[in-house]
C-alpha cells in the first residue's frame, strides 16, 4: 500500500464513476486514493437503517471476495447507514465492478456510494489493537488453557466498533497472531459458528500445542479442509454441523476419513473412536440443537443464580410442588475436620445410619422449603468450563438434565470438590420449564485440586440477567416493591431500565430518592 505527503482531497465514488473504473479508466486520482494507507474511506449504504447490520456487511464482504476490507464504525445517518475502512484498495477495486450494487439476500439490492480518502488516519485516530486484546484476554480460561472464540464477530464489547468475521482469512491469521502474543497456551480453541470454509490461518499460525480443536456449524466442505492441522496433535475434534459431513453414509468413513489428517484423535463430535470393537460411545447426546442451547441456557442460568449470595432468586425456578434432596459422598469425620460441617448436616444418604424420619427433614418440598435447604449450604463457585452435562430424557413435556463437574466451596478455607447434579423439568404454559426434582450430589474429586486452579474474579458471579421468564419478572418485582415502597409501574419502570437487575436497580432508585426525584405519587398503590 502506498503512503504519501500529497494533500487528501476526497473524492465520491457512485456507480457511474465505479463503472469507469472497472472499465480500466486512468482516473488517477480515485486509483491514487484507493491505494493510500495512510487514509480512511466511508462506504455509505443508502437506506441502511432498512436492513441488520449483519446482513448488510455480510452482504458487502461477500461480494467482494477474495479481497477483504474490515467495517469499522458502523452506524445510522439518517435512514442511511456508513462504516469507515482503510487498507483496502483490492476491496476497494471489486466493489466497483459491482457498479456500487450489491445483492441483498433480506429484500432489495443495497445501493452504495464510497468517499475515498474520507478522512486522514493522523486526524481520525482508530487503535483496533487494544480492543481485540482485552477481547481475546476476555475469552481466555487459563485454569483450562481454552479459548473460546464462538462466533467472534458477534462479541459485544467489539462489535461496537468494529466488524471482524473469522471467515476473512486476514483477519482469522491477525487474531491468531495476536493470540501468539498475548496469550501463552492454548490447548482447547473452539472455532464454532464462524463461518469457516478453510483453516490455512491455523497452518501459518503454528499453535502447535492445540490438542481440542471445535469447529461445529462452519462451512467446511470436504474433510481435506483439515489439511492444515495435519502436524497439530488434535486428540479430540468436533466437526459436526458441516457440509462435509453429508458426504459419508456411514459413522465407519466418518471416523476414517478424519483419522487420515488427525492420526491422533480420541473423540470425534464428541463421540470415543478408540473402541477396539466395542459400540461408539457419546459423552453427551442431543436430538438437536434447540435442546442443546435449552440445556446449556438452563445449566448457565441455574449455577449462575446458584452461586450468588442470595439464592432466594432461584425460588421462581422450582415448581410449586417441586422435590430437592443433597448427598454428600465424604464421611462425616473427614468433613468435620475439613469443615464440610454445612453438607452433612443437610445430607440425604439411604446408607446412612439412622433414623429414617429424620432423613425424611432432608428432603424438601415446596418452593420454599428448597430455598431454606439450598441456604443451608455453604457459599460456592462452580466452574462452568469444567461441565459435562447431558439431557437423559425428552418427551416435549418432562426433560431430565444431568450435569457434573467442579465445584469450589466458599469457606474460610476454599476447597475444590466435585458435583453431581440431576434435575427433572416439566413445561408449563409460556414456554416455560419449571424443575420438578432436583437430586443433588457432593464428593471429593478423585485427586485434591488446588483452590487456586479454579479461580473466580469475583467470589459470587454477577447474575447475567438473559433468561427472566415471566414468572421471575413478577417475582423480581414484588421484591422489589418490598425494598422501596414503591408502586408497579415505578417498579417496572427501574427494573426494565436495568434489564430486570434488581442491584442496579436499587443503587439507581436510592441515587434517585437522594436527590429527591422519586416523586410522592411513586409511593401510591
Amino acid at each position: 500500500m502506498q503512503r504519501t505527503n500529497l494533500p487528501i482531497v476526497p473524492v465520491q465514488l457512485d456507480s457511474s464513476i465505479a463503472i469507469k473504473i472497472s472499465m480500466g479508466g486512468s482516473m488517477f486520482q480515485e486509483r491514487t486514493l484507493m491505494g493510500r494507507s495512510d487514509v480512511w474511506h466511508k462506504v455509505k449504504i443508502l437506506k441502511g437503517t432498512q436492513y441488520d447490520k449483519e446482513i448488510v456487511l455480510k452482504a458487502i464482504l461477500s461480494a467482494i471476495e477474495p479481497a477483504e476490507m474490515i467495517p469499522v464504525k458502523y452506524q445510522a445517518s439518517g435512514e442511511d447507514t456508513y462504516f469507515l475502512a482503510r487498507n483496502c484498495a483490492h476491496a476497494l477495486d471489486k466493489l466497483c465492478k459491482t457498479n456500487l450494487i450489491i445483492k441483498n439476500p433480506g429484500g432489495d439490492p443495497l445501493i452504495l456510494i464510497v468517499t475515498l480518502g474520507f478522512a486522514s488516519t493522523h486526524d481520525l485516530k482508530l487503535n483496533l489493537q487494544p480492543l481485540l486484546l482485552t477481547a481475546l484476554t476476555k475469552k481466555y480460561n487459563p485454569n483450562f488453557k481454552s479459548l473460546d472464540l464462538t462466533e467472534f464477530h458477534k462479541d459485544p464489547d467489539l462489535s461496537k466498533t468494529i466488524y471482524c468475521p473469522l471467515f476473512q482469512q486476514r483477519t482469522f491469521c491477525h487474531i491468531l497472531k495476536l493470540t501468539k502474543t498475548a496469550i501463552a497456551t492454548v490447548e482447547y480453541l473452539n472455532l464454532q459458528k464462524n463461518e469457516l470454509f478453510n483453516l490455512v490461518p491455523l497452518e501459518i499460525s503454528t499453535k502447535t500445542t492445540i490438542k481440542y480443536l471445535d469447529l461445529r456449524h462452519n462451512n467446511l466442505i470436504s474433510m481435506e479442509a483439515l489439511s492444515p492441522i495435519k502436524n497439530l496433535c488434535i486428540t479430540k475434534l468436533w466437526l459436526d454441523g458441516n457440509p462435509l459431513c453429508e458426504n459419508y453414509s456411514n459413522s465407519r468413513q466418518y471416523i476414517d476419513s478424519a483419522l487420515k489428517y488427525c492420526p491422533n484423535l480420541i473423540q470425534l463430535d464428541g463421540v470415543y473412536i478408540r473402541t477396539f470393537g466395542l459400540p461408539l460411545t457419546y459423552v453427551t447426546y442431543f436430538k438437536n440443537e434447540s435442546r442443546e442451547e435449552l440445556v446449556s441456557k438452563f445449566i448457565h442460568h441455574f449455577f449462575t443464580f446458584y452461586d450468588h449470595c442470595d439464592r432466594l432468586s432461584l425460588r421462581v425456578l422450582y415448581s410449586e410442588n417441586a422435590f430437592y434432596s443433597m448427598t454428600f459422598g465424604i464421611p462425616g469425620n473427614v468433613a468435620h475436620k475439613r469443615g464440610l460441617a454445612q453438607f452433612t448436616a443437610s445430607n440425604f444418604n439411604l446408607l446412612k445410619n439412622g433414623d429414617m424420619n429424620k432423613k425424611r427433614q432432608h428432603i424438601y418440598h415446596g418452593q420454599d422449603n428448597i430455598v431454606v435447604g439450598l441456604k443451608k449450604l455453604p457459599n460456592s463457585y462452580h466452574e462452568k468450563s469444567s461441565f459435562v452435562w447431558d439431557l437423559m430424557y425428552d418427551d416435549g413435556k418432562c426433560l431430565v438434565i444431568s450435569v457434573c463437574g467442579l465445584l469450589k466451596v466458599m469457606i474460610h478455607s476454599p476447597q475444590v470438590l466435585w458435583f453431581s447434579r440431576t434435575f427433572s423439568l416439566q413445561a408449563g404454559p409460556e414456554h416455560e420449564y419449571n424443575i420438578i426434582n432436583d437430586q443433588y450430589y457432593v464428593d471429593a474429586t478423585v485427586e485434591e485440586i488446588p483452590p487456586k486452579d479454579v479461580k473466580s474474579k469475583v467470589p459470587y458471579e454477577p447474575i447475567v440477567p438473559s433468561y427472566y421468564s415471566v414468572n421471575e419478572k413478577k417475582e423480581l418485582l414484588i421484591r422489589f416493591s418490598e425494598l422501596t415502597m414503591l408502586n408497579d409501574d415505578w417498579c417496572n419502570s427501574y427494573l426494565e431500565e436495568v434489564n430486570w437487575d434488581v442491584r442496579k436497580a436499587i443503587l439507581n432508585f436510592i441515587k434517585d430518592y437522594k436527590t429527591s426525584a422519586v416523586s410522592a405519587n411513586a409511593f401510591q398503590k
